[in-house]
């Protein structure tokens, strides 16, 4: 329930600092220079210029101009023109911007050939020289589809749509281990001997050193490229192909992840790349933004969806308890079943049974023999097999009698008792006690009818033995001598 509140609140802080970004982002610089496309110019000294475009459509999304500077002297392109002041930044969106160029510096273009991306109707650059005085040519290109950023925006969307399957491919769990031993050898292995680290802060540690160092690395490469091209290429092939070898061993001997929580990291790690690349593939700024809350919205909506149900079903709870409280609560009406119908469902109850059980015993796979050699009346059981009799007509006799007697026997017993019911309830308890010790009344009055008695059970006769009795005769006693004394 947190998460799905706080990516809420952070989709919607977006949306509402990308409004008040788009407001603030254009430039009014009143002495630059507006430039014509595919027309060459001769400037001298260092200034600001302007490229405007007639209207942005929806192949522009994707489209980039091109500026080239030709001089004898050192002239070079600069783009953003200057760089942000992250103290007047005037929301969240801006300043984090502001940051990234700050720390990012490859951020910033300089080069005598520039390809720059259309983001508003008017895009302004600057020509650096070291003289005001340094004469350069500039050529402006007309605006084109820029196949590179359609690319980006295409391996984007598919990426993030399909990051689940693509992490989960063995060719995969290859190239990206292979690509971050040599991208950050040191996070690489430290990711590999995570089992080994005692706990989780000296861990985490580690892994904020190795980034750092593998992030100034990169910095270092990038901005110094062309020496490390020329001068150290050897050292430089020479790490790849270590670097390369090691990652390609260690995954093949740790084997693909099997871990669902990895994987769901994973999953989420490649999702975002692709958000990136597919926000970066599209040069139209306003349209780039849309498509990062779009993208954001596709993936809390799973969790938007489930906030929904947990809030209906909440909902639904309350409601039922309070009309509960409300409502009298009704007992079912249950009717108890009389003799007649309980006979007739247990007799189809039993036949149902029944008819199963021959059916289970008639069945090929059926054990007979087993069950033959333990049945008492194997006959019988053939018999009920061949034609469904299980009982015979001397025990159906027996148990219609008895039905009929316990019928009879229940009958008198119920007469009985609303009979005896009837009569107590003409006397009191001292009238009752007072008949039962006094003698009948021989009045010429109507007496009292008489309580019926109850019947006096039968005595027990001991029989007796047909045969005369034997007379007893009494063994005599042998008199203890002096070996018999037992001290």
């Amino acid at each position: 329930m947190k998460k799905v509140v706080s990516s809420i609140y952070a989709v919607g802080l977006i949306i509402i600092s990308i409004s008040r970004a788009e407001g603030n982002r254009g430039y009014s610089y009143a002495d630059c220079t507006y430039v014509k496309p595919d027309y060459a110019s001769i400037y001298y000294g260092g200034r600001c210029f302007c490229y405007t475009s007639p209207a942005i459509k929806w192949k522009d999304y994707w489209s980039t101009f091109q500026v080239q500077v030709s001089s004898h002297e050192d002239v070079v392109i600069v783009y953003p023109m200057e760089p942000r002041n992250c103290h007047d930044s005037e929301n969240l969106l801006k300043l984090g911007t502001c940051l990234m160029e700050h720390y990012w510096l490859s951020s910033v273009q300089k080069e005598s050939t520039v390809d720059l991306p259309l983001v508003e109707e008017e895009v302004f650059f600057m020509a650096r020289s070291p003289r005001a005085s340094t004469e350069y040519t500039l050529y402006v290109s007309k605006q084109r589809f820029n196949r590179m950023r359609f690319f980006l925006f295409v391996s984007g969307l598919v990426l993030f749509f399909f990051a689940g399957v693509i992490c989960r491919s063995l060719l995969f769990f290859y190239i990206s281990g292979v690509s971050l031993g040599v991208v950050s050898i040191l996070v690489f292995l430290l990711l590999a001997l995570k089992n080994v680290v005692p706990t989780r802060g000296l861990f985490l540690l580690l892994f904020a050193a190795g980034s750092g160092l593998s992030y100034l690395g990169i910095q270092k490469l990038i901005n110094e490229r062309d020496e490390m091209m020329t001068l150290y290429w050897r050292e430089l092939l020479g790490y790849l192909l270590v670097s390369g070898f090691v990652s390609l061993a260690v995954c093949y001997r740790l084997g693909p992840v099997t871990s669902r929580r990895t994987l769901n990291a994973a999953t989420w790690t490649l999702q975002a790349v692709g958000v990136v690349l597919a926000c970066h593939g599209v040069t139209y700024a306003p349209v780039s933004w849309i498509l990062l809350a779009v993208l954001l919205g596709l993936k809390i909506l799973p969790l938007l969806f489930t906030l929904f149900l947990a809030i209906w079903r909440q909902t639904c709870w309350l409601l039922s308890m309070s009309l509960g409280l409300f409502q009298r609560r009704r007992s079912p009406n249950c009717r108890l079943l009389t003799e007649e119908e309980y006979r007739e469902q247990a007799e189809r109850h039993t036949r149902a049974s029944l008819e199963e059980l021959r059916r289970h015993c008639s069945n090929p796979g059926f054990p007979a023999w087993d069950t033959v050699l333990r049945l008492r009346a194997p006959q019988r059981f053939a018999e009920f097999l061949r034609s469904g009799a299980h009982i015979t007509p001397s025990e159906l006799q027996s148990h219609e009698q008895h039905n009929i007697f316990g019928a009879e026997y229940g009958e008198k017993s119920l007469l009985d008792s609303t009979h005896t019911t009837a009569t107590s309830e003409d006397f009191s308890d001292d009238e009752i006690n007072t008949n039962t010790h006094q003698s009948p009344n021989l009045s010429p009055f109507c007496s009292l009818p008489d309580v019926p008695t109850l019947p006096i059970p039968p005595t027990y006769t001991a029989s007796i033995c047909p045969y005369p009795p034997t007379p007893y005769t009494p063994v005599p006693e042998r008199l203890l001598t002096d070996d018999d004394e037992p001290f």
